[in-house]
């Protein structure tokens, strides 16, 4: 949700406000209000690891060195840390490594609890989808899934709901929607085209059908957001509202009705309610390569190379 080499050369309302190197190349990156979990990939030491990094406090630690074990035999399927997720002090990566067949372990630790707690592991063909997938967090807690099986871990470690969908899960992510415990917390794409949203207790909300297929979806305050094919479907308060993006422009996150989305190398920002697109930044990233941003109420984090940045305040 970047790796490459080179800085970012954004416009100077984007202009990073604190940065961390790392000791490798950052794989992965997600924000929840001021913390930002990420992950490294390989080094003398290690097949890759998770970092938190408290952007208020400026705490940083790295956990899960030894949760990837045989990159030095150079597996056909690869390795690494696919997706990272973070909620209050609690990070949660998941990890892969394979052949023809790759195996996924999702782990979680905290600043007190360093040591390294396995929650899932699954296995799947390595050309074909994943077979665990992480889902972004909110102060509340992290979804992630198995196949059709949904599981919502609290920031505290414990399991917030768990339920069984009728298709195994795509993509998927929490919000923290307007109103009481009825209302939406997380969102779920299905591989038969469904997209879910899930209250805090776990009992669907909505399931909704496209017709193209789901590339990105985001769970707003007052609604979901769903890319489908190039459009970007908008719900407020029962009012649709549908985007055309670029060809082949993918959102990467939802904040302050506004999509931020990649173009090629370039980050850029399309205001909902009045079309403005702007150029957020430019990154040194190749097609196949993932261009990492994220943003939450508090701030925006992305990464370039072996560089992760956090800035406060709006988009832009």
């Amino acid at each position: 949700m970047l790796v490459g080499t080179g800085t970012v050369a954004a416009a100077p309302a984007s202009a990073p406000a604190r940065t961390v190197q790392n000791a490798a190349p950052v794989t992965a990156l997600s924000v929840t209000g001021r913390s930002v979990g990420y992950a490294i990939g390989q080094t003398k030491t290690s097949c890759g690891a998770a970092r938190l990094w408290d952007t208020g406090s400026r705490g940083l630690w790295t956990f899960g060195s030894r949760t990837i074990v045989g990159c030095e035999e150079n597996p056909s399927g690869g390795f690494g840390i696919s997706s990272v997720a973070a909620t209050g002090h609690r990070v949660l990566w998941l990890t892969h490594i394979g052949g023809n067949t790759t195996d996924y372990q999702l782990w979680t630790a905290t600043p007190t609890r360093p040591a390294p707690r396995r929650l899932a592991f699954a296995s799947s063909d390595t050309d074909g989808p994943a077979a665990i997938v992480l889902g972004s967090g909110t102060a509340e807690g992290v979804p992630y899934a198995v196949g059709e099986t949904v599981t919502y871990v609290g920031s505290a470690g414990a399991r917030l709901f768990q339920v069984q969908l009728d298709s195994p899960v795509r993509l998927l992510t929490a919000g923290t929607a307007l109103g009481g415990p009825d209302s939406g917390s997380v969102l779920a794409a299905l591989a038969n085209g469904k997209v879910v949203e899930l209250s805090r207790s776990g009992v669907q909300l909505r399931a909704d059908t496209f017709s193209a297929p789901v590339r990105a979806i985001a769970l707003a305050t007052l609604g979901p957001v769903v890319q489908a094919g190039n459009v970007v479907t908008v719900e407020v308060s029962s009012t649709v509202t549908r985007v055309t993006l670029p060809p082949n422009a993918l959102m990467l996150d939802y904040r302050q009705r506004a999509i931020a989305y990649r173009l090629g190398a370039q980050l850029r920002l399309r205001r909902v309610g009045t079309g403005e697109d702007t150029l957020l930044g430019t990154f040194p990233v190749k097609p196949w390569q993932p261009l990492l941003f994220s943003t939450d109420r508090a701030g925006s984090a992305s990464a370039t190379g072996a560089t992760v940045s956090w800035r406060s305040g709006s988009l832009g």
